[in-house]
């Protein structure tokens, strides 16, 4: 069990990171377990260790040390690249004991940084103090017999970045000037920073300013501003690196010349297929730009005017200048154009009663024009009954700036509807004077009409009333109407038998009863309600219902 236990830790070192406690992170277990990281350690200093501490146990993930006699430490090494800021640590002890938290540049010659007395219980008292910018150790110590706990270990790497000033005004030239340069102290302390700018007419001589492991250092970083394009001007030099930020805003101002703008031509109402050419001009030789105010109506090409549409247009000439001159005053003239009529023929599907006006399928015929239709004076949910309509259909094409609105007068024919009888699942053994409800249905809601080859039984208001014995045939249909054609003929065989006389001690209510009780549903299933009492689909009495 020895020689295993020195094996597994034997390769817990060599699979350790090659890398001392990295700036700017907090400690953790694997840093702990890190060979290069913890240097030197006492055997009563444990890591993870959950049965140490004051109430109970210290968490897992702390850096624990039992002090005693021989004064227990961890000696703990920074990365040997980078200049230290700040330790902050959170820690936890009991009485009778202290700790304290010592640097060093070499592991030899240490110096106290922060020590506290253990006489009161203290849980998660967090830390921060400042180390000397050589420090490249730590110890960790803790004497007499108390269980220090220490978490949240964390070394911040000193890193810092100014400029002399925060903001730089550059004054007023005219274009093709020569740069103007300002020059601006940056002072850094162990940072590599990146130089930029937020605008192009801005830039900086120095692309990088810093340089790791330097401290207190200053830069001179020349700002220029080129004139080469007229107009005011405004940004940041923006010098950032390491989590530092360093920003000096920029403004200045660049003239140019003017220029003016003749326009000598009247323009009028033209119809659509009309072309226009334009003839402005400027005093400073630049090419005029015309501009429309809805290029769907009209727009100008190559100084000519492309009419798209009809409508209302105003074309405004201008010379929006270069990098030497102004924009032009602009001139501004208005174009009529006139719009058509659509030339458009429609014919309607015929619609099945039942269906809305909505569903109505509208097919324009001499395929010239695309758009949409709205029904007039009939709201579109209306259900027509069967017959012929003449109705009016509103056309609005979709090249709305083309072509007007059109009325269009239209024929409807609306077809009668199908309706099915469907009779399953039906009782056919009665009993003279049992009512059985008929499970016969119409498709179209309508009352199913009933014809019988013999007078044996009733059927009122869907309730099947055998009234004598044998066999009968039933029929079930509906002739149609204005709005439904006639349905097939369903038909059923009833075998109707004499009452057994079994349930004489049951009040049941005769065939004539039968038809004048009030029918009603409960529960999905068929009651009768007469003389105050309340009976079931056969007309027997229900004493509990």
């Amino acid at each position: 069990m020895k020689k295993l236990f020195s094996f597994i830790a034997v390769m817990a070192v060599s699979m350790s990171l090659s890398a001392q406690l990295a700036w700017d992170t907090e400690f953790t277990k694997d840093d702990f377990n890190n060979a290069q990281t913890v240097i030197s350690k006492s055997e009563n200093v444990s890591f993870d260790n959950p049965v140490l501490g004051i109430g109970g146990g210290l968490k897992i993930g702390k850096l624990v040390i039992l002090g005693s006699a021989y004064e227990d430490e961890c000696v703990i090494a920074l990365s040997q690249v980078g200049i230290p800021e700040t330790l902050s640590f959170a820690w936890q002890g009991g009485s009778n004991g202290s700790f304290s938290v010592y640097q060093s540049t070499d592991h030899n010659n240490w110096s106290l940084v922060l020590t506290k007395e253990g006489n009161t219980i203290s849980t998660d008292t967090e830390e921060s103090v400042t180390l000397a910018t050589n420090t490249r150790y730590l110890k960790f110590y803790a004497s007499a017999k108390t269980a220090v706990a220490f978490r949240k270990i964390k070394v911040t790497e000193l890193k810092s970045l100014s400029a002399s000033t925060d903001e730089w005004p550059f004054g007023t030239a005219m274009v093709d000037d020569a740069d103007g340069v300002k020059s601006v102290a940056v002072n850094w302390t162990n940072i590599v920073a990146q130089v930029s700018s937020t605008d192009p007419h801005f830039s900086a001589s120095l692309t990088t300013i810093g340089q790791k492991n330097q401290i207190n250092q200053t830069t001179q970083l020349n700002i220029i501003y080129s004139h080469s394009e007229a107009g005011k001007h405004s940004g940041e030099i923006v010098i950032a690196g390491e989590g530092k930020e360093v920003r000096i805003v920029v403004s200045g101002e660049t003239k140019k010349y003017d220029q003016t703008l003749t326009w000598i031509q009247t323009l009028d109402e033209c119809a659509t297929t009309d072309k226009i050419l334009l003839n402005a001009f400027t005093s400073s030789g630049l090419p005029v730009v015309y501009e429309s105010s809805d290029s769907t109506v009209a727009y100008v090409e190559e100084g000519v005017v492309q009419i798209v549409c009809a409508g209302e247009v105003t074309l405004t000439a201008t010379q929006p200048g270069n990098y030497k001159y102004n924009a032009a005053e602009p001139i501004a003239k208005s174009l009529v154009i006139r719009k058509a009529d659509p030339m458009i023929g429609v014919t309607v599907d015929d619609l099945t009663y039942g269906q809305p006006l909505s569903a109505a399928v509208i097919h324009e015929t001499l395929g010239q024009l695309t758009g949409s239709f709205a029904w007039q004076d009939i709201a579109v949910d209306t259900l027509l009954d069967a017959g012929n309509y003449a109705l009016t259909l509103l056309f609005t094409p979709d090249d709305a700036c083309v072509y007007n609105t059109r009325q269009l007068q239209v024929a409807v024919h609306v077809n009668k509807a199908v309706q099915t009888i469907l009779w399953e699942g039906q009782e056919t053994a009665l009993t003279v004077g049992t009512p059985v409800p008929s499970t016969a249905i119409l498709s179209s809601g309508l009352p199913i009409t009933y014809a019988y080859t013999e007078c044996l039984l009733s059927i009122e208001d869907g309730i099947i009333l055998p009234e004598n014995e044998g066999e009968v045939t039933v029929v079930a249909y509906h002739p149609g109407n204005h709005n439904y054609l006639p349905t097939t003929v369903i038909m059923t065989i009833f075998t109707i038998e004499a009452s057994s006389g079994d349930e004489t001690d049951v009040e049941q209510l005769s065939a004539e009863q039968q038809r004048a009780a009030r029918k009603f549903m409960h529960a999905g299933q068929v009651y009768m309600h007469y003389a105050g009492r309340v009976y079931d689909a056969q007309g027997k009495l229900i004493k509990d219902f």
